[in-house]
This record gives structure tokens, C-alpha cells and sequence, in this order.
């Protein structure tokens, strides 16, 4: 018998139409057709999954074209889910499907898994050909989010005595690498290193230098800062002797035939020693002489405080005489 009040109607359909629900899923069947058994980890069959993801992207895309934005609680959703996986967490099961369970150490099953790492794979691959970063993801976070990953991950290989770069081995003593991770990382280095020092750029931040220097200007004052000059030139010993040992130069590692230097680091050293500049020039001194009397005033350091002994004397330029005691010849026998 047909219900004249819409509302009662409304009201007995819906009712009719939970009973119906219920009862295809106690049997195993699509709620929807109650024909088929529904796909594994979805509530439809792939026949009505498909007609309903088909007419929820035309809904969309109708909705995009009158200007409608979409409407989403983020808030309640996110909240749902987080409820819901936290429900599966505690029975055990896999928090896409919910039916089967996670891998051990995990928290998806291995179908799960595998189609997600599938789907991951693919979007980095799309965002690799247009020239994105992390998949297309915000670059800032995904960076902040790896750095704060690697120092737990760091904290906690420290915390059980393994290296902090495999966490397989336990770390040589004083360190917190492993041998093997150590020398990969100092070989490395070495390459880096050789690879900016041959292009002329700074060898910490790859930087451009000046007057084949192996560190730009800033990180030559941080390292001036930061490091510690007894390890330095502890190390700058050994690498004399080692050299020494192999008859190298000590300055440039080129053949030395048994000296200490090659011909040219020896040359430079030479030309660079008081020995071949000659004696150094000091700064000249000023002395005013009275034409009249001959009487001296003075030495100065600089001309401009003798000028200032003429003022304060009552003497004119005519009157006196400015004598130096800078020899003629001593730009041809020193440097400055």
C-alpha cells in the first residue's frame, strides 16, 4: 500500500534498502547488485566500482564546469581515518584492506604494499619526466621530513653500538662508522676533493677561489674557526714524512730525486726568503733642519708630523729644510 506522506515514505525505503544491504553483505555478495562477490579489500564488485568511479568523475567534472567548488570535511575525514586505521592497528590487520595481515614489521599487507610501491614508483617516474623533485611533492617538507628521519634513525644505530651509515657492523673505536663505510665515505672524499681542487673550486662548498687557493674566503674563516690546529698539523707532519720517505716533494707530491723539494718548489721557496729579497725597507724618518742655525727638530715617523712641528714653531718652508733617511738605492736592493 502506497504511503501518502513523502516523509513516511522516504523514511520506509531507506529502511527497506538497509535490510536489503545487509543482507547481500551476510551473504558475501556487492551490496550494490547482489549478483557478484565483491573485489579483495573493496565493499563493490569491479562491475558497479567501476559505474560508480565513472559517475563520480562525471559529477566532478560537471560540478568543475559550473564553477562549484568541491566540498570535503578535511578535518572529520582525516580524523575518520585516523580512527579507523588506529581500530585495524589494534585487531591486526592491514590498514588499507582490513581483511588481511601486515607484513611483519609493517602496517599494509603484501598486495597492499606492493600496489602502493606500484602507484609510488609510477607518480615518481611522471614527476621525473616533467622535472620534478621528490615526486611532486613540496620540496621543503619532504627534505625537513627525510633530515628529522636520518636523526632518529642515527640516534637509535648510536643507542644499540652499530654504524650510523649501515647498521649492520659495530663502529671502530672513537668513531661511529663502521671500517668498510669509513673508507667508501673517505674515498669518496678524496675523489670530490681532487675532482674541485683540478676545476680551481673551493674544495668544501664548490665555490670559486682566488690565486689557486684550495678554499674560498668564507669557508676559509669557518674552517679557521671550527678546526683544531694540533689535528692539522699533526697531519700535515705525517704527510712530510711520507713523502719524504718516497723522496716526493713535500709541497706539490712530484718526483724529488731524494730532496726535500722538486726544482720548482724549491725555486719559489728561494725567491721567497730574505736571503734573495735582500735587507727589508722600514719606514723612513723625518728630521726639520733651521737653515738659519742649523739646529734639528725631530726624528718623525711620518712627513705630516713634521709639517705640524713647522706650524707649531712659527717656521715657513723657506726657512727650514725636510731631510729623510731613506737611502736612493734601496728600491733597487729591497722589496717592500
Amino acid at each position: 500500500m502506497p504511503y501518502r506522506d513523502p516523509a513516511r515514505r522516504l523514511a520506509a525505503d531507506r529502511e527497506r534498502f538497509r535490510e536489503r544491504t545487509e543482507r547481500r553483505r551476510a551473504a558475501g555478495l556487492c551490496p550494490r547488485c547482489g549478483a557478484r562477490r565483491p573485489e579483495h579489500g573493496l565493499a563493490l564488485c569491479g562491475v558497479c566500482a567501476e559505474k560508480r568511479r565513472v559517475s563520480e568523475r562525471a559529477r566532478d567534472a560537471r560540478r568543475r564546469a559550473a564553477g562549484i567548488k568541491r566540498r570535503c570535511n578535511v578535518t572529520g575525514a582525516r580524523a575518520k581515518d585516523r580512527q579507523r586505521t588506529a581500530e585495524q592497528i589494534a585487531r591486526g590487520v592491514c590498514t588499507k584492506c582490513g581483511s588481511n595481515p601486515p607484513e611483519p614489521g609493517r602496517r599494509l599487507c603484501a598486495g597492499c604494499g606492493e600496489k602502493r610501491r606500484a602507484a609510488e614508483r609510477a607518480r615518481y617516474a611522471r614527476a621525473r619526466r616533467r622535472g620534478e623533485l621528490y615526486g611532486g611533492k613540496n620540496p621543503r617538507v619532504k627534505r625537513k621530513a627525510g633530515r628529522a628521519a636520518s636523526a632518529r634513525r642515527r640516534q637509535v644505530r648510536l643507542d644499540g653500538g652499530t654504524c650510523v651509515r649501515c647498521g649492520h657492523r659495530p663502529p671502530v673505536e672513537g668513531g661511529a662508522t663502521c671500517e668498510p663505510c669509513r673508507e667508501t665515505r673517505q674515498a669518496a672524499e678524496r675523489q670530490l676533493y681532487a675532482a674541485r681542487r683540478a676545476a680551481r673550486l673551493c674544495t668544501r662548498c664548490g665555490g670559486p677561489t682566488t690565486d689557486g687557493a684550495s678554499q674560498c674566503a668564507p669557508c676559509a674563516v669557518l674552517e679557521a674557526e671550527r678546526g683544531r690546529p694540533e689535528r692539522k698539523n699533526a697531519r700535515s707532519r705525517q704527510r712530510y714524512w711520507e713523502r719524504r720517505e718516497a723522496s716526493r716533494c713535500t709541497d706539490c707530491n712530484a718526483p724529488s730525486f731524494g730532496a726535500s723539494r722538486c726544482p720548482d718548489c724549491a725555486k719559489r721557496s728561494y725567491e721567497r726568503s730574505d736571503f734573495f729579497r735582500g735587507i727589508p725597507v722600514w719606514d723612513p724618518s723625518f728630521t726639520v733642519i733651521e737653515l738659519a742655525t742649523g739646529e734639528t727638530r725631530g726624528p718623525f715617523d711620518t712627513e705630516a708630523e713634521a709639517v705640524a712641528e713647522l706650524a707649531f714653531a712659527g717656521l715657513s718652508f723657506e726657512e727650514v729644510e725636510i731631510v729623510n733617511d731613506a737611502p736612493v738605492t734601496a728600491r733597487f736592493t729591497a722589496w717592500a
